[in-house]
């Protein structure tokens, strides 16, 4: 993984007009991780995916994570402050590319992949969340036996197919992040899920937006090119600011 330029970080910015979470997530590694090709990184499981962008948003804006979220109980708005590092979760299978799967209650064995990026991006146009998790089941689920016969996913009962997305969620534990929160207020806790594409995605937003910014105060004050002006550090680029302010 190498850290992207100011420059490629503002044309990945440029790319994503209001992108889905998943676009998202591939334009922000298509950045940074040469060694993956586009389609493997669009085949990498969402756990890995996830695993990789948070060292991306290290790379780019430290390893402190700032979040706010509202109190499902009382509305209060709750921040909290973690590490990345303490984000980052041991997968047990993520290198495998075929899990397994036998129901104790049911007497099926299912053989699974892990969902990927093409898998959300399929799921995009579904606004139904029961269809979603049907879409995704005949996506990821290879196989299903009973007694050595192969058995359709769409006829398998509700509490089977719920059963295999938990194998799924338990294979993969980066993928299914979950904050511990306490509100302040009224003492209730509760677990929000971390979107790490989408949160890093806005704090992209936020960045670009500030650094265009700086772009044009320097190229009014200096009558510089953008990529002259993107081209300069951190460090010389505040104190040519800082002289413009005094």
């Amino acid at each position: 993984m190498r850290t992207p330029t100011p420059a490629q970080l503002l044309q990945v910015w440029e790319r994503g007009s209001d992108p889905s979470a998943a676009t998202c997530g591939l334009l922000l590694l298509g950045s940074s991780c040469d060694e993956y090709p586009a389609e493997m990184l669009a085949a990498l499981p969402l756990g890995r995916r996830d695993a990789l962008l948070l060292q991306l948003r290290e790379r780019l804006f430290g390893d402190e994570i700032c979040t706010v979220a509202n109190c499902p109980q009382c509305a209060a708005m709750v921040e909290a402050t973690f590490r990345g590092d303490d984000l980052l979760l041991m997968s047990p299978c993520s290198d495998a590319t075929t899990l397994e799967h036998v129901s104790p209650a049911h007497g099926i064995h299912v053989q699974f992949r892990l969902p990927d990026s093409n898998d959300l991006l399929a799921l995009e146009h579904l606004d139904d969340a029961d269809d979603a998790r049907q879409l995704l089941l005949e996506r990821c689920v290879l196989a299903t036996s009973d007694t050595g016969e192969a058995l359709d996913v769409r006829s398998l009962s509700p509490p089977l197919q719920t059963e295999i997305a938990q194998a799924m969620a338990q294979a993969d534990p980066q993928a299914d992040l979950q904050l511990a929160f306490r509100c302040p207020d009224c003492g209730h806790d509760w677990q929000p899920m971390f979107d790490i594409a989408r949160f890093l995605w806005q704090e992209l937003h936020v960045w670009a937006l500030h650094m265009l910014r700086d772009v044009d105060t320097l190229a009014c004050a200096y009558h510089w090119s953008e990529d002259d002006i993107l081209g300069l550090s951190p460090r010389r680029r505040q104190a040519y600011l800082e002289l413009c302010a005094s």
